[in-house]
């Protein structure tokens, strides 16, 4: 099966591929994103629970982190009490484990982890660790081994699974940088005395590449030359040139964009919906709830043969299927419920359960199947790191919210993905017409009002002239007469780099 892998560096966005579908999609958060490392101060302790909120500097939600994630200096102690560790207004230095949802903010730890290629720095815990993912009894000993060789006095070393097979010359060189990274995450520390980020993976490229990219993957396929220089520089930084590894970089330079070349948005459209109809019938709904998540498989219009147990039976494994797809490429975490067709043989129960079982190996999140329960439901937990696609580009759900606390949605994901309800464009129209009156102060009786256009450019005069604008309001503009010099002219050099109706 081909493996790509899709950038489209100017959208700050990419997504695997496997036979043309998408498997994952990968973006930055411009706040709270996995192993974002932040000078904190402590806002609120809650001795009843033994956690704290930690005040990270944004103007968002405060961090949340509890005893087991506070990392003491003093080794061998046991503390029983966050009072004992914490104080008000105590200045800590934590890193982000779980993205923030809708209501919540950040799950926090104090135990820095250093993310590199092959392996990951524990500045804080003197231990050593080999990946689960790592079966060869001789070669996780060999890297143990390794391990304690070049391990930092008092720091800890996680060797990941990428780190099977490859030169000892590689490893080192990615613990000194690491070690590099911890020396300046110190420093930045020292120089702050308010909450403030520490350091944060901005690189896109390098994000992808060090995550997502191994051997398998045939083809990486950007769209923008920086982009292409920089996935050569990281293939090259670790080691992934060589005859032997068969992978094509290939720059798209047409007009035509990369997302919906690949079906990227087009996919990101049928994954906000609830509805997933399944290949030979039938369907599955998926709704989201404050705790859990519920999925419900129906029949439909299967009915492909005489056996009533055995139609039943394939209706589910072939839901099962999809839902472990979907559960991945949604990346839905936490609680989830799966109410599949009720089957009263155990025989075929267990033979449901062995084949879904079997499904989720490949997901790297660790979904965990917890019983089927009397009633035919089926629980199980899936760990949470990054923020779903739901969490991320579902516009509905951030109406009822208050959106400063979502300020890394970029403005440019609603422009692409979503479409404007007709009372949203009756506020926009009237907001439009203000913004007109800005550039002229002569009232024109006659103004022929064409097709609104959504604006997509990095030309810095959009946030220049308009930095005032509410984010929820997208800009539209209107064509002026001809005798309106400056706006015609603005307006061209915007719409001249891409623009698209929305009716």
């Amino acid at each position: 099966m081909v493996k790509k892998i899709i950038i489209s560096y100017f959208n700050n966005i990419a997504a695997t591929l496997q036979t043309s579908k998408v498997q994952e999609v990968i973006l930055i958060n411009k706040i709270y994103q996995v192993n974002d490392i932040y000078l904190g101060i402590v806002h609120k302790i809650f001795s009843s629970i033994n956690a704290a909120f930690i005040n990270l500097g944004q103007d968002t939600k405060s961090g949340f982190i509890h005893i087991s994630d506070i990392k003491t200096l003093k080794r061998g102690q046991k503390f029983f009490s966050i009072n004992d560790l914490l104080s008000i207004n105590q200045l800590i230095l934590v890193q982000v484990v779980k993205e923030p949802t809708f209501h919540k903010g950040p799950r926090l730890t104090s135990n820095i982890h250093l993310h590199g290629k092959y392996i990951v720095l524990l500045p804080l815990c003197n231990i050593v660790l080999i990946s689960n993912h790592i079966y060869d009894s001789n070669e996780r000993i060999h890297l143990y081994s390794l391990a304690v060789l070049i391990k930092p006095q008092l720091m800890g070393l996680i060797i990941k699974s990428c780190a099977q097979g490859v030169a000892e010359s590689l490893i080192l060189q990615d613990l000194d940088l690491l070690i590099e990274q911890w020396s300046f995450i110190q420093k930045r520390v020292l120089l702050n005395s308010m909450p403030c980020l520490i350091y944060k993976d901005e690189d896109l490229v390098k994000k992808v590449i060090r995550d997502c990219y191994d051997k398998s993957i045939k083809k990486i396929v950007v769209d923008s030359i920086d982009a292409l220089k920089l996935v050569y520089y990281y293939l090259k930084k670790w080691s992934y040139i060589s005859t032997l590894i068969d992978t094509k970089v290939q720059l798209y330079d047409r007009h035509f964009c990369i997302l919906d070349k690949f079906d990227i948005k087009n996919t990101i459209k049928h994954l906000l919906k609830s509805k997933v109809n399944l290949l030979y019938g039938g369907s599955v709904f998926i709704e989201y709830y404050e705790a859990l998540t519920v999925i419900d498989v129906n029949s439909g219009s299967f009915n492909k043969l005489y056996n009533s147990s055995e139609t039943i039976l394939r209706i589910n494994f072939y839901a099962a299927i999809e839902i472990a797809y979907q559960l991945k490429v949604r990346n839905i975490n936490g609680v989830v419920i799966i109410d599949f067709i009720d089957m009263y043989s155990q025989k075929d129960q267990l033979k449901l359960l062995e084949h879904f079982n079997k499904l989720l190996t490949y997901d790297d999140c660790n979904p965990k199947v917890v019983q089927l329960s009397e009633l035919g439901l089926l629980e199980l937990t899936r760990r949470r790191r990054s923020q779903s696609i739901r969490e991320i580009f579902d516009f509905s759900n951030l109406k009822s919210v208050n959106y400063s606390s979502f300020s890394f949605i970029d403005d440019l994901y609603y422009k692409l993905f979503f479409n404007i309800s007709h009372e949203d464009l009756k506020n926009q129209v009237f907001f439009n017409k203000n913004i007109r009156s800005l550039f002229f102060t002569k009232q024109f009786k006659l103004c022929k009002i064409l097709k609104n256009k959504f604006i997509i450019s990095y030309n810095p005069l959009l946030n220049k002239y308009f930095s005032f604008m509410d984010r929820t309001n997208l800009l539209c503009f209107f064509y002026p007469k001809a005798n309106y010099l400056l706006p015609l002219l603005f307006y061209y050099r915007l719409t001249s780099l891409q623009s698209f109706d929305y009716d």
